[in-house]
């Protein structure tokens, strides 16, 4: 059962008593570690096996196999996909080339990383490149065109123009798709109709915007085009100035403070405006800070309240590690620091240690218990992503935290 015996109260003395109760395992959690190498980190382990778990699921042609089960008796044909996440995918793997220092999977990352390029980015008029979705791998109506795909997509590739590896003007269409779905207030739309070939300007897409933000930031650093930034900022500001009003409904958005901590950190934000920013993160953080499992007796120890699902809880270390890079707030660092600290410990003891799937992340925690219905037990790529992205953060504000 989960721990909702004690909720908790969203009033500014929680932060008061979560470092009284954990200031002395910060402590002794952050001087633990040495990291002249990476293989001194915390996670070093993990992170390699489901790597190794990702470069073993790259077919030849450079496609993943998308699913898997722990049960290496239950196979699937591979007709199910999912471009957006083949991207992301991408994506964590040249974010394990640039903090782990390793490029072992480097050559298979451009194979799927071509493969990606020749079979979902397709021309749309004179300048525009898009990522199709197709409904006989995604379970949709008509073929349709993310604007988060073509962010994720801008995320994954651009590091390889500097390589030879990719045209630019693949990278700017993606962009100018981008710049195409964005609405006068700011607003990013979810996707454009490839049958209509229209904007879909009812449909909602929670991550979609900031996805492409960060895509457009990623886009700018190829190519320092003043519109990708002008673009970028704009449709964050939009996100910020719309879900602010939600108080302590706000949706949680990895995706968004990740945007926040490329432009700190890349130094493209004046001081005067990273107050409403940083006060932005501080908000998503309380709530689920406040949901988190603290209780070391309880078997979901460092999970969430009704959140037990590896895919979901990696995108939340992620959020978490990006907040933590962006804000100020001392007292709130030392609580993040340890909500990462026991959240990526429970996702290392979700993740599967033997056999051919090693390294694999199941679609939930209870994967290993009798009597869970069979979907549990499916291992697919995103949660693997997610998984290790949230890792490596933690590992690279461990270095910082030690420094």
């Amino acid at each position: 059962m989960f721990d909702l015996s004690s909720p908790l109260v969203f009033i500014p003395t929680i932060f008061l008593i979560i470092v009284v109760v954990f200031a002395t395992i910060i402590r002794k959690d952050s001087h633990k570690y040495t990291h002249e190498h990476t293989r001194d980190l915390p996670y070093y382990y993990e992170i390699g096996l489901s790597m190794s778990y990702l470069n073993t699921n790259i077919l030849t042609n450079g496609r993943f196999k998308y699913r898997n089960n722990v049960n290496p008796e239950i196979t699937y044909e591979n007709k199910t996909y999912n471009s957006l996440r083949h991207a992301g995918t991408l994506y964590s793997m040249y974010k394990f080339e640039e903090y782990e220092l390793e490029d072992r999977y480097k050559e298979e990352r451009i194979i799927s990383s071509k493969y990606f390029i020749d079979k979902y980015v397709k021309k749309l008029g004179k300048n525009k490149y898009i990522v199709i979705s197709e409904p006989e791998e995604e379970g949709i109506k008509f073929p349709i065109a993310k604007s988060g795909a073509a962010g994720v997509a801008l995320s994954a590739l651009c590091n390889l123009y500097k390589e030879g590896e990719i045209d630019l003007k693949i990278l700017q269409g993606l962009g100018e798709f981008i710049l195409s779905m964005q609405s006068e207030d700011g607003n990013i739309y979810a996707y454009y109709d490839c049958n209509k070939k229209l904007i879909n300007k009812t449909a909602e897409a929670i991550y979609y915007p900031a996805q492409a933000v960060v895509g457009l930031l990623y886009l700018y650093e190829t190519d320092p085009q003043e519109k990708w930034l002008k673009a970028a900022k704009k449709s964050l500001s939009y996100i910020i100035k719309t879900r602010k009003t939600l108080n302590l409904n706000i949706p949680f958005d990895h995706w968004s403070v990740l945007a926040i901590e490329k432009l700190f950190a890349k130094g493209l934000v004046p001081e005067e405006e990273k107050g409403e920013m940083r006060s932005y993160a501080e908000q998503m953080a309380i709530p689920i800070l406040s949901s988190q499992i603290t209780n070391p007796k309880n078997s979901y120890f460092g999970a969430f309240k009704d959140n037990i699902r590896p895919c979901s809880l990696g995108t939340i270390m992620e959020g978490l590690a990006s907040i933590y890079e962006c804000i100020n707030n001392e007292q709130l660092k030392k609580i993040i620091f340890k909500s990462l600290s026991i959240g990526c410990m429970f996702l290392s003891k979700v993740q599967v240690k033997t056999g051919v799937h090693a390294g694999g992340l199941p679609n939930s925690a209870n994967w290993v218990k009798p009597g869970v219905t069979p979907n549990a037990s499916v291992i697919r790529i995103d949660n693997i992503q997610h998984v290790v992205l949230g890792w490596l953060k933690l590992q690279n504000i461990i270095k910082q935290y030690e420094e």
